[in-house]
C-alpha cells in the first residue's frame, strides 16, 4: 500500500498535468483525459472501494478549479471508473489477457460516452453524427495516452 501522502502528490501532479497540458494537446475540441488513466490504475490497483472514493475526490477537485461547465459531472463519471475498474482488481491472471484489455477499454469508452452525452447533448439532438465523432475522438484520443503508459506501467503488472 502507498502512502497517502504520494497518492495526493500522484493526484495532484495528474490534475496539474490535466490543467495545464490538456488544452495544449487539444485537436479541435478533443482533448486527453490523464485522471481516468490515473483512476483507472488506482482503481485496478487498490480495488473498487478506493477507485470510488479517489475518483469522486479528484472528480471534485477538477470541477472546483473551474474548468467544466457541468458541475458534478466529473465525480460521477471518475466514481464510476474507480468502481467498475476495480472489478478488474486481481483479474489479469483468471481472464484471458485480451478480455481484460477490452474490458477496461469498455470501461474508459463507457465513462467518455456518459460524459459526451452530458456534455454534448444540444450536438446529440442536433447531428448525432458529429456526436459520435465527438465520444470516438475522446475516447481514442485518451485511450492512445493510455496506450503509450502501457509501455512505461502495463497494467497487467498491476492486477
Amino acid at each position: 500500500m502507498m502512502k497517502w501522502s504520494n497518492f495526493f502528490i500522484t493526484g495532484i501532479f495528474v490534475w496539474l498535468i490535466q490543467l495545464l497540458l490538456a488544452d495544449f494537446l487539444a485537436i479541435q475540441t478533443i482533448r486527453p483525459d490523464f485522471i481516468a488513466i490515473l483512476v483507472l490504475y488506482w482503481s485496478i490497483r487498490y480495488g473498487g472501494a478506493f477507485g470510488t472514493v479517489a475518483g469522486f475526490l479528484i472528480g471534485l477537485l477538477i470541477d472546483l478549479s473551474g474548468s467544466v461547465s457541468f458541475f458534478g459531472l466529473s465525480p460521477m463519471i471518475y466514481s464510476m471508473t474507480g468502481y467498475l475498474g476495480g472489478f478488474l482488481m486481481g483479474q489479469y491472471s483468471k481472464l484471458n489477457p485480451f478480455y481484460f484489455s477490452i474490458s477496461w477499454i469498455l470501461i474508459l469508452s463507457l465513462q467518455f460516452f456518459i460524459f459526451c452525452v452530458v456534455q454534448y447533448q444540444e450536438i446529440w439532438a442536433i447531428n448525432p453524427q458529429q456526436f459520435f465523432g465527438q465520444w470516438v475522438g475522446t475516447t481514442l484520443y485518451t485511450l492512445c495516452f493510455a496506450g503509450i503508459f502501457q509501455f512505461i506501467y502495463p497494467i497487467h503488472k498491476i492486477a
